[in-house]
This record gives structure tokens, C-alpha cells and sequence, in this order.
């Protein structure tokens, strides 16, 4: 706006200049015809050559007064437009900070909150490694007891051997034990009298603690060259169970019999293998007894 009010100025003023001028040489008055005057003589005559100058009209002076009014008007909004501009870029400015502040806060927060994990990290890590050395504590605990207790058991198991022997010298209880043999090697001896087919290991005796619940195991081997099926029998089924009862091997091979004792008052079992050669079918054991 401020360019074409000057350029509107600069027109008017080239226009006023040139009707001046054409104005002007228009009301020079017509010089009549000059006299005579005599040979001999020369005169010399000053023309004025000043030219008006033109009285301006209230149309004229309404358009400078414009033109000078756009022209106040076009400073006025240039620094309007300048001070807008301004107020835009420490808006922008301000803006700019108050996120760079904010990214200053956040990235604090997540320090923070990075420190705050890695000591409770290191805290969780401890308290672990604390755990681990109380459970640590408590088996090497555990392990003392035992070993202060394996020299216990050896006096116990010393004791009952020591019992046994007395038992066995005793020639009354030998008869009594003879007599419980008898009927165990009829049974034994139903298919003929043959030799036992089966094996079994530990031969000795298995040794429980009364006042405890424990299990022990006994192998079963077939050495003879064809198939065998068993039965295991107990003097005593309230203390001690067996499984399994009853059972068919291959020739070579062996089972696992587990031997359950429950608590009781201090007595002794006795456990038989009733062994045969395999006659009829395999999955009705129970029955061929």
C-alpha cells in the first residue's frame, strides 16, 4: 500500500508540473506589429520571462491531503505489521522455551525414575542373595545333623545284630523258626522239588526304624532260562507292604520290589518269594497262585 500511494504522488505531481507549463505559455499576450524605427539606431527591449504560479484547487488539495493520509496510514500499519511480527516471534520464543523446559523436567523424571529401578533392582538382588544364603545355612545344618546322627544309627543297627545273634543262639526260637519254615518251602516246593529261579539282593536282612515311616528295595533276578512269575508274601501286612506283589520275568532280567514299613512297636517280619516256572497266561497271574 505504501508503494502505490507514492507512486500515485509522483503521477500527480508529473501531471501538475506539465499543465503548468503548457498552461503558462497559452496567456502570453500577442505582441502587435512593431513600428518603424529609423536606420542607424538599435534599441533593445527585456521581456519577462517569470511564469505564475498556478493557485491550487480545493480537488487538488483534497487529493495531496489523501495521499498523505495513505501514506501515514501505510507507516502506521507497516509497524503495526512490525509490531505483530514481533509479538509472533517472542510468542514462538516463548513456546520454544517452555518446551525445552519441559523436555529438561522430563528427561529429569526419567533419571529419576531409572535411578529409583536400579536400586530397587539392587535391592530385590540382595534380598535374593540373602535368601540364598539362609537356605545355604539351613542344609549345611541340615547335613550336620545327619552325619551327628549316622553314628546314632550305627549303634542302633549294632544293637539289633547284637540281639539277633542272642536269638539265633537260643535253640527254642530256632525250632519256632523252623516251623515257620516248613510251610513256606511246601509252598515253595508245589511245582517239584526244584531250585528257586529268582535271586534277590540285598540277600541280608532290611533293617527299619520302628518309631519311623521309611521304604527300602529289593532286586529280583530270574536266573533261570525261561520265563518265572512270582508272589511275594509278608508274615506281617499292617507294618510293611510290598509292590508289587505279584510279577512275571524274562530270563535275565530283574524288577525293583519296594518294601514300605510303617510305624510300629519294635518287631520282626519275614518276607517270602514264591517263584515258579511260568504256566498259563502272563496277565493272570493272581489267579495261577
Amino acid at each position: 500500500m505504501a508503494i502505490d500511494s507514492l507512486g500515485l504522488f509522483a503521477i500527480l505531481l508529473i501531471f501538475s508540473s506539465f499543465w503548468i507549463t503548457v498552461c503558462g505559455g497559452k496567456k502570453k499576450k500577442k505582441a502587435g506589429p512593431k513600428a518603424a524605427q529609423p536606420p542607424g539606431k538599435s534599441t533593445e527591449t527585456a521581456v519577462p520571462l517569470n511564469t505564475p504560479t498556478p493557485e491550487k484547487t480545493p480537488e487538488k488539495k483534497k487529493e495531496q491531503t489523501d495521499t498523505l493520509k495513505s501514506l501515514d496510514k501505510s507507516k502506521k500499519s507497516g509497524t503495526e505489521g512490525e509490531k505483530k511480527e514481533e509479538k509472533k516471534e517472542e510468542s514462538e520464543m516463548k513456546k520454544e522455551e517452555e518446551k525445552k523446559e519441559e523436555e529438561e523436567k522430563k528427561e529429569e523424571s526419567e533419571m529419576k525414575k531409572e535411578s529409583e529401578m536400579t536400586k530397587n533392582m539392587s535391592k530385590v538382588e540382595d534380598k535374593k542373595e540373602e535368601e540364598k544364603k539362609k537356605e545355604e545355612k539351613k542344609e549345611e545344618e541340615k547335613e550336620e545333623k545327619k552325619e551327628e546322627k549316622k553314628p546314632e544309627e550305627k549303634k542302633m543297627s549294632a544293637e539289633k545284630e547284637k540281639e539277633k545273634q542272642k536269638e539265633k543262639e537260643s535253640p527254642e526260637k530256632e525250632k519256632e523258626k523252623e516251623k515257620e519254615k516248613k510251610p513256606e518251602e511246601k509252598m515253595e516246593n508245589e511245582g517239584g522239588n526244584e531250585k528257586p529261579h529268582v535271586s534277590a539282593d540285598p540277600v541280608g536282612p532290611l533293617l527299619f526304624k520302628a518309631d519311623q515311616s521309611s521304604q527300602s528295595k529289593v532286586v529280583l533276578k530270574n536266573i533261570h532260562d525261561k520265563k518265572i512269575m512270582f508272589k511275594i508274601k509278608l508274615s506281617d501286612n499292617v507294618s510293611f507292604q510290598v509292590n508289587p506283589v505279584f510279577g512275571v520275568l524274562e530270563p535275565g532280567k530283574t524288577v525293583d520290589v519296594a518294601v514300605t514299613h510303617r510305624k510300629s512297636t519294635p518287631k520282626e517280619g519275614k518276607l517270602v518269594i514264591v517263584n515258579t516256572v511260568l504256566t498259563g497266561d502272563e496277565k493272570k497271574v493272581a489267579d495261577l497262585f
